[in-house]
């Protein structure tokens, strides 16, 4: 009975796009927390998302996710503050289970799992199966002999070692978690087909210089996994490629032949990783097609605050962490709805060049260093989070008319401020949250923090 509704919630879908979005879920593991980003990225690498007239392929894969959301066929688990859109997902077992099944039944994908008793495809399945997920084998995952040379999509997760085949070169898509991975980089440079590589949590990976030859890839992604050599020159040579996700082993190129990349992010967590300042600047300054921009380091040079105003798409910026700050330029991009800075110091108010932005609905600061911080009153006019750490303000001035949509407030840090300014008694929404973190001044007799209680707010306080 049970696989019977299910199968016709699966059929009523719109479309046999999205259908092969839902089986797709087979691929990942038991209780898996699915990066909806990630999971987007790879269903445009699987060419399941169709062209649409006026649409993004991004933007119809988020209504195929809003979609199987509101049909339970998958639950949410995190929202964007910034965009309102579903960020991570997982589903339930019942569901993947059958969509494990559907997706062996239809020859759309196997998946081996030893510890589940599962071990690929069973012998009345006569389908040939392109996509094969590997989750959480006990031994050693040889792929010339457990995955077919027809392969096109490889997913692996929690496996010691895998050892890959020369064999394995119409791969569009591999997805590697938390393995060790043998020949990589002999293999790699053959998958010339290849659209998406993701590896996360892995060792053992050098990339060689002939990933240059990947014309189609579109994504790649190796935070947190331990390379052992400097991502190659050539990788930039690729003209498709959209999304760049990076760990300790990058050093910039001198230029960038295609500037066509979205995202771009940076994660250096190592004192030792090599890169030249300027360079650095120079690559950066490139990479006016962006929307999205993270780098984390100790110290971000202070000249990179100055090359985003020849980006006119950011929608996200994440800068962490800058040394001293003077200032915050005035030309920040138009389009920027997210802001996380953090920095040791800023010399200068922030608030009076920020609050124009006119699609700013998340801003997250550290660092202020001055007594007074000023936000007038046609101000933030759609900021919704607010986020300050370490700011040495005594004072808060805020004008009637100013972050008129402000739900939630975050003070961390913030040693010096004696009250919360009264213009947050005039924001619109009725129900809020304030967060107070080593915030000791302000205590419960504050005017406005009682109004705000009185009304509805919740506050979260911390010594």
């Amino acid at each position: 009975m049970m696989r019977e509704i299910l199968a016709r919630s699966y059929k009523d879908l719109a479309n046999h796009h999205l259908r092969s979005c839902y089986l797709y879920f087979a691929a990942f593991p038991e209780d898996y927390k699915i990066s909806v980003l990630a999971l987007i990225e790879v269903w445009i690498a699987e060419k399941f998302i169709p062209h649409l007239p006026n649409h993004k392929l991004e933007e119809t894969a988020h209504k195929y996710v809003l979609e199987l959301a509101q049909r339970n066929l998958v639950q949410v688990i995190e929202r964007s503050e910034v965009h309102g859109c579903i960020l991570t997902v997982r589903i339930h077992d019942i569901l993947r289970d059958w969509c494990i099944e559907e997706a062996r039944q239809d020859g759309f994908l196997d998946v081996i799992n030893k510890t589940a008793g599962q071990g690929g495809p069973s012998s009345s399945n006569t389908m040939i199966s392109y996509r094969s997920s590997v989750q959480n084998l006990n031994g050693d995952l040889i792929c010339h002999e457990s995955i077919s040379n027809s392969a096109r999509t490889l997913v692996v997760f929690r496996i010691p070692s895998v050892s890959f085949s020369n064999q394995l070169k119409l791969l569009r898509v591999l997805h590697m978690e938390d393995s060790s991975l043998e020949n990589f980089s002999k293999i790699i440079g053959g998958c010339i087909y290849l659209r998406y590589l993701r590896l996360r949590r892995c060792k053992g990976v050098t990339l060689p210089s002939s990933i240059g030859q990947l014309i189609y890839l579109e994504t790649i992604d190796l935070k947190c996994t331990q390379m052992d050599s400097v991502v190659p020159k050539s990788l930039w040579d690729i003209p498709t490629l959209r999304h760049v996700y990076l760990g300790n082993e990058f050093s910039p190129p001198r230029s960038l032949r295609h500037k066509e990349l979205q995202t771009f992010e940076l994660y250096l967590t190592r004192a030792k990783t090599k890169y030249r300042r300027h360079n650095m600047v120079i690559f950066l300054g490139q990479m006016n097609q962006l929307t999205t921009f993270s780098w984390a380091i100790s110290r971000i040079p202070s000249e990179v605050i100055n090359i985003f105003a020849n980006m006119p798409h950011l929608v996200d910026i994440y800068l962490n962490k800058f040394s001293v700050l003077k200032t915050i330029p005035a030309k920040f991009p138009q389009s920027l709805r997210c802001l996380v800075l953090f920095a040791d110091i800023i010399e200068q108010d922030p608030m009076p060049i920020l609050e124009k932005l006119p699609s700013l609905v998340v801003l997250e600061l550290s660092g202020y260093r001055g007594r007074i911080m000023s936000c007038s009153a046609k101000g933030f006019h759609r900021m919704q989070s607010l986020k300050l750490d370490e700011f040495s303000i005594e004072e808060w001035r805020m004008d009637v008319g100013s972050m008129p949509r402000l739900s939630h407030l975050a003070l961390r840090r913030c040693r010096q401020i004696g009250k919360l300014p009264e213009g947050l008694l005039h924001v619109r929404l009725l129900i809020g949250d304030i967060e107070l973190f080593n915030v000791p001044r302000i205590t419960e007799d504050d005017n406005t923090l009682y109004e705000l209680q009185r009304r509805g707010w919740k506050v979260k306080r911390s010594p």
